[in-house]
């Protein structure tokens, strides 16, 4: 009897073990198979996300290309009311036509509907069309008419609002979705039968940005050592403990040297000169230059750059921001202002004392000229530019066109209602050379 009782027991334990087993398999299947699951959603999670953010950075990449084409589209159309010449006039005409098209394709790119952008697209074309149409009559020596000069100077303002109205969307973290009313900035140019070039943004003043990688003409054909470079550093600015950081080869090789309070200077292997050297500001002042500390800022950096061995300079644009002022000199040949060879002092707002230097442009360029003869005269000069630009300045000078050519010119400094303008006739031929725009705001002047 007792084995008979005991033979059920053990096959029920048999059986509660291979339930166990099938019930812990299955959980572990279940499991694994969960967490495949799992790990399949988070992928595709993630892929979303990569294509969320892949689509928010081309729309912020198309609105800021929108409004960079709107600002340099305004910049061209309000240059060619300064614009006397039939050469500047299809230049800036072309730019007009392209920065259109530019523009619209920048549209094209924003994801928003057909009927968002209709107007928009619509004011690009017709202005890119109206442009090209001007462009075609000036290549057949039709000039511009006045009421064509008011209808550009109207296309320029509604440029200037839509750049303002997409750039505080961008800052809002909105994209440009609103439409536009273009009517009213668009008429057909009344003379049917009728070498690009990029347009230039310099905030240091006309061609402050021209090449420093060509070879330096303005230094010693000598060089030094590292050791020389150290005793010229520690004797330029005894008061900070230079470290040697090492020797770097550039277009202007230096060797480059560091303070223990993020102060920095560079001195040239050729020459041995102090080519750049910078130190912290001691205040933040945000506020606009006055003339009165503008005046003394200047008495500062002119006594720097004579004991520095900068003779003949001439003051150009001053900025401000965050406690320092950068002043912009240009050297001086026979009464000739030399826009290549420029040099940036900076100056500390709060106490007035020089904190920096960047002498690159300057020594990339500066050398003795050879420069031809100014065959017109001022009065030549003043009589060549537009009859709308009111003139206040005429100044002999040399700008560069390329790394290689530079030209003697006439520069006309006047203003177009409130607006101010520098006209660049070229003294030999009296063609306009340049036009840039002086804009003036509380960090100090700008060109473009």
């Amino acid at each position: 009897m007792k084995r008979v009782l005991q033979r059920p027991h053990r096959r029920r334990v048999r059986l509660s073990g291979y339930l166990f087993f099938l019930l812990l398999a299955a959980a572990a299947g279940f499991g694994i198979l969960y967490g495949e699951q799992i790990r399949h959603i988070r992928a595709l999670e993630a892929e979303v996300e990569v294509y969320r953010l892949y689509v928010q950075n081309e729309a912020e990449s198309a609105a800021r290309d929108l409004n960079t084409s709107l600002t340099d589209l305004q910049t061209n159309l309000r240059k060619l009311t300064a614009a006397a010449s039939p050469a500047q006039h299809a230049k800036l005409l072309f730019e007009v036509r392209r920065l259109s098209d530019a523009a619209n394709g920048a549209l094209g790119r924003l994801s928003i509907s057909h009927t968002d952008g209709k107007d928009l697209e619509q004011f690009l074309t017709r202005t890119g069309d109206y442009a090209g149409t001007l462009l075609d009559s000036v290549q057949n020596g039709i000039l511009l008419s006045a009421s064509d000069g008011d209808q550009l100077a109207a296309i320029g303002a509604q440029c200037e609002a839509l750049s303002g109205a997409i750039g505080n969307r961008m800052a809002d973290g909105l994209l440009p979705t609103g439409a536009v009313t273009p009517e009213g900035y668009y008429t057909a140019a009344q003379n049917p039968e009728s070498v690009p070039s990029y347009p230039t943004l310099l905030y240091d003043g006309p061609f402050s940005e021209s090449s420093e990688n060509a070879a330096p003409k303005g230094l010693p054909s000598e060089t030094i050592s590292e050791a020389r470079a150290t005793e010229i550093a520690a004797r330029s600015l005894p008061e900070v403990e230079w470290t040697y950081d090492g020797r770097c080869d550039a277009a202007i090789a230096t060797y480059d040297f560091s303070g223990p309070n993020g102060e920095t200077l560079s001195v040239t292997e050729r020459g041995g000169k102090v080519l750049y050297w910078m130190l912290s500001p001691s205040g933040a002042s945000d506020d606009p230059l006055t003339d009165d500390e503008l005046d003394r800022l200047k008495s500062a950096a002119q006594t720097y750059l004579l004991a520095a061995g900068f003779d003949r300079m001439q003051p150009s644009y001053a900025e401000s921001y965050a406690g320092c002022a950068v002043l912009n000199y240009a050297a001086m040949q026979n009464g000739i202002v030399l826009y290549p060879d420029l040099v940036k002092v900076y100056l500390d707002r709060l106490t007035g004392r020089v904190i920096g230097l960047d002498a690159r442009s300057y020594y990339s360029h500066h050398t003795a000229r050879v420069i031809p003869p100014f065959l017109l005269s001022e009065q030549d000069a003043r009589d060549a530019v537009s009859l709308a630009l009111q003139i206040e300045t005429v100044t002999p000078c040399l700008i560069p066109k390329c790394e290689t050519r530079e030209v003697a010119c006439y520069e006309c400094r006047g203003t177009i209602g409130k607006r101010t303008f520098l006209v660049y006739i070229n003294a030999q031929t009296g063609a306009e050379e340049e036009i840039f725009e002086l804009l003036r705001s509380d960090s100090g002047e700008k060109v473009i």
